[in-house]
This record gives structure tokens, sequence and C-alpha cells, in this order.
């Protein structure tokens, strides 16, 4: 709903969309994966894991959380490189749908 043609969205159902409504970009849309040649994703984290993630140089803050229109959390995470960074975006993927759900972590 808020990203480029091509642009693939995870989102939850209403119901099991649980958790804040800052754990959202839009709707119950949590993330989206950006089309070829990119493959980075935007994402929504708990600031705090927002925080370590950027720190570590796996993210970047979302242009539009720069300007403080949406939450501290939303991030553009790189694309991975090979099958274990692959393992390591899948795991920020992960932490992000449990935000969303009210997981515990």
């Amino acid at each position: 709903m808020i990203s480029v043609p091509g642009a693939r969205a995870l989102t939850l159902p209403e119901d099991a969309a649980q958790g804040p409504p800052e754990a959202f970009m839009i709707g119950t849309e949590f993330a989206h994966l950006h089309p070829a040649p990119d493959h980075s994703l935007h994402l929504v984290l708990p600031p705090d894991l927002a925080s370590r993630v950027i720190e570590t140089g796996w993210a970047e803050h979302h242009p539009v959380a720069r300007r403080g229109l949406i939450t501290s959390g939303a991030v553009m995470i790189y694309a991975p490189r090979d099958e274990e960074e692959a393992e390591l975006v899948a795991q920020i993927v992960t932490a992000a749908f449990e935000y969303a759900t009210n997981a515990p972590a």
C-alpha cells in the first residue's frame, strides 16, 4: 500500500494484528520487500531493537521515520548477499512479526 510497484507486503489478518498501532506502517502491514534488483525491506521493530539493528550496520531509519512522521521503529533492512545473511534477515523479519502480533519475544 505504501511502496514501489512490485513490492510484496507482509500483512496480518485483522484478528492477528494484536501489536501496538506503531508496529504497523499502514493498516496491518508490518513489512514489505522491495522488488529486484534492490531486495531490501522496510519493516517495523520495537524502537530499542530498531536502534540495535541500526548500530550493527544492518539497517537505517526509514526516510519518513527520520522526519518523525512514523514510528522510530520503522527501518530499512539491507538485502542479504548470502545464505548466512538471509538467516539474519529472517530473524529480523521474525522480530517484526512478533512485534505486530504481540507474541512473546
